[in-house]
């Protein structure tokens, strides 16, 4: 039975001083982290030109966390989505989990940013080139690539389909002495003394080592919390998780756990079995 004491509430004096331990272990991996270093666009624009292999790639504008909605009102957030000075656009995603990095996952995103890249009354041949990138924790394709370029081929001659969408899965577990590997070693390293990149690690040093930047992951995480209260997660108020819920308890826990909660106060904060909770921590640390 789990200790009651764990399930008491805390301030928010001692809330901040576990956000701040838990801050010192958040890698770029960490999709909470990843958003805030990314609001600094030269750190994008790194990341864009090891990945694109073009060192002149130039971001001129980017959107965090937005919701896109297609026709029929569904929706999802896309992790980043920037725009480089020859009008391409780059949806950047990092994913922990497999099955959020699914190939129909990727043709959904490229969909999403068709409808919300294409103005009324444009010609289809206004339509920019897009990249749907997948940054994603284990080998997700399984073809043990460092990176895998997905585009449409004609199949009677191969040759490309030039509809202007292309399609990258990045593998961060293959982080080999190539400048592709070094960034994937910065993504997954806690300590910005120890990453290759300049870029990234001046980041990283700000977010983490300075009064500042560490009182600005702290409201976010606190931001977090309130969500959760709001929604009633955290006070145990639903009776139940619909169908349709389930995803959104999943990634409240997974939000949780990076607070540094454990998984009975997950458990009870998301109204579902500690079994549950624990087979989603286990799914994500595997």
């Amino acid at each position: 039975m789990a200790d009651s004491t764990l399930l008491q509430p805390e301030g928010l004096e001692q809330r901040y001083e576990r956000y701040k331990e838990k801050i010192k272990h958040f890698t770029i991996m960490n999709d909470i982290f990843m958003r805030n270093v990314l609001k600094e666009i030269s750190c994008t624009e790194y990341i864009l030109q090891v990945i694109m292999n073009k060192k002149e790639l130039k971001v001129i504008d980017q959107t965090l966390q937005k919701d896109y909605k297609n026709l029929q009102g569904r929706s999802a957030i896309l992790d980043c989505v920037a725009k480089d000075a020859e009008n391409n656009f780059f949806n950047v995603e990092i994913q922990g989990e497999n099955d959020g990095a699914s190939p129909k996952r990727a043709r959904y995103h490229c969909g999403l940013l068709d409808m919300n890249l294409l103005n009324p009354g444009n010609p289809f041949d206004s339509l920019p080139e897009t990249y749907v990138i997948f940054i994603t924790k284990n080998d997700a394709l399984g073809y043990n690539q460092p990176i895998s370029h997905i585009q449409r081929r004609i199949k009677e001659t191969e040759d490309i389909f030039q509809d202007g969408q292309h399609i990258l899965y990045v593998n961060s577990k293959k982080q080999d002495d190539t400048e592709l590997g070094r960034l994937m070693h910065d993504l997954h390293c806690k300590e910005a003394d120890k990453m290759y990149s300049n870029v990234l690690s001046a980041r990283v040093q700000q977010l983490k080592e300075t009064t500042e930047g560490v009182n600005q992951m702290c409201q976010e995480l606190e931001e977090i919390y309130n969500e959760g209260e709001q929604s009633g997660f955290l006070r145990g108020e639903q009776s139940g998780v619909q169908k349709g819920e389930l995803k959104k308890a999943r990634e409240t826990t997974l939000a949780l756990l990076e607070m540094g909660m454990s998984a009975e106060q997950i458990a009870k904060a998301v109204n579902l079995s500690i079994e549950t909770v624990q087979n989603w921590i286990a799914e994500t640390n595997s």
